[in-house]
């Protein structure tokens, strides 16, 4: 084979390689693509709940989901706004457990 044939095949060959990493990769999870996508619906519904609250920072509280256990991390500025999104969480329809690990106060 020649060096501008094997040239030629280089991208066909990158491309195949390529796809096979992300079909191995999203075969990687053990969660069924209904369980996926119902975590990351909780997990958004969580979100705006937290987002509509005025007393609560979205952005300072990460939502994760995994099989319907909601895990809450992050820091707030007072205890009512943790309870509160804990609150919000467990009436999130889906949710079987929460668990908080929300901080209170300043870094310190």
């Amino acid at each position: 084979m020649n060096r501008t044939h094997m040239l030629r095949r280089l991208p066909v060959v990158v491309c195949c390689v390529l796809m096979l990493a992300l079909v191995l990769g999203a075969c990687s999870s053990t969660k069924t693509v209904g369980t996926q996508v119902d975590d990351a619906a909780i997990t958004a519904k969580v979100k705006a709940k937290l987002a509509a609250d005025g007393d609560i920072n979205p952005f300072n509280i990460d939502v994760d989901t995994n099989e319907g256990v909601v895990t809450l991390q992050g820091r707030v500025a007072k205890e009512e706004a943790r309870s509160k999104a804990e609150q919000h969480a467990r009436d999130t329809e889906g949710v079987r457990r929460v668990i908080n690990l929300v901080k209170v106060g300043d870094n310190g």
